[in-house]
């Protein structure tokens, strides 16, 4: 791996550890895309986990399709962003909730957030977890001009390992 590529990918890492909220891309039923922000929390294999109403758009876009983007982004740090495309579910395994809390009380705790109670998430209670499953992921890079201006930007598909290894 070249060296600024190496260095962006451990920026990742950085990121992962720092910004805990994600903008989720989806679609809706008519063709016309949703964003919006979420905490969210990643587990070892960039599982991202969060907690929503099942009536939000991006649940029921989520429910139709089950696609997503998700973009992390800290203009503070070089401009370091990981892109993500990924298969997103609602969870209602009680072992998958308890690991989707798990991990989120851990990223909030860290965040000093106080978390909801596990039993906020099931039942008759107006929170669902849900999980995005990675399948491709991208670092971004700027290509600049001699005055030091964006002129244009590159995305860069890593790897789970990439990661890992940085």
């Amino acid at each position: 791996m070249e060296p600024d590529l190496a260095k962006r990918v451990a920026s990742v890492k950085t990121l992962l550890a720092e910004i805990h909220h994600a903008a989720i891309a989806t679609v809706n039923e008519d063709g016309s895309p949703h964003n919006n922000p979420v905490f969210m929390a990643f587990d070892h294999q960039l599982n991202g986990y969060w907690g929503s109403h099942p009536e939000s758009v991006h649940s029921k876009n989520i429910a139709h399709t089950g696609q997503v983007y998700i973009v992390l982004f800290d203009s503070r740090a070089g401009h370091v962003g990981l892109y993500i495309e990924a298969q997103a579910e609602m969870l209602t395994n009680q072992a998958d909730i308890d690991e989707a809390w798990e991990v989120t009380n851990r990223a909030k705790t860290s965040f000093g957030v106080p978390m909801s109670l596990p039993e906020q998430y099931v039942g008759d209670a107006p929170q669902r977890f849900y999980r995005a499953r990675p399948l491709k992921l991208w670092v971004n890079k700027s290509e600049r001009d001699e005055s030091g201006a964006i002129i244009r930007d590159h995305r860069i598909e890593i790897t789970l390992e990439d990661l890992a290894n940085a």
